[in-house]
């Protein structure tokens, strides 16, 4: 289903896009699906001779669709049709994959304006997204200052 694809990492920043997303929906004809995406890493419970507690995934899936459900609820379900979690290694890449899957007509997010050490150590998603997509990418930074 063509459309706008809305990523999310259930942060208050990524909220940032749906203002400017929903516009552009309403003005296009367009639905949304907003998509979040858990990393899945790799863990090694007993790292380093310490033990810890294995997250359950199932629950932390449902956590993750029940904070979704809101999101999809505030950004407004007149439009967003589609709220969707993926588990994921690589969460760029899988959400290029799903983009591309859904023949989307454009990729929306917010970026968390990372820069020097901590981009470096967290990467950005964002910059990723954006190298690898093969359909329009909107990016909604912070705001200046």
């Amino acid at each position: 289903m063509p459309g706008i694809v809305l990523t999310t990492d259930l942060s208050e920043e990524s909220k940032r896009a749906f203002g400017p997303v929903r516009d552009l929906a309403k003005k296009l004809g367009l639905e949304v699906t907003l998509l979040s995406v858990i990393e899945d890493l790799p863990f090694e419970p007993t790292a380093g001779g310490l033990m810890a507690v294995y997250p359950d995934r199932a629950q932390m899936k449902r956590d993750w669709e029940h904070g979704l459900a809101r999101f999809a609820d505030e950004f407004g379900r007149d439009v967003c049709k589609r709220a969707l979690v993926l588990e994921a290694a690589d969460v760029p890449r899988a959400v290029v994959t799903f983009a591309n899957e859904q023949k989307c007509d454009f990729l929306a997010m917010a970026t968390h304006g990372r820069s020097g050490l901590r981009r470096l150590l967290l990467g950005s998603v964002a910059e990723q997204v954006l190298r690898h997509a093969h359909v329009p990418v909107l990016l909604y930074p912070p705001a200046a200052g």
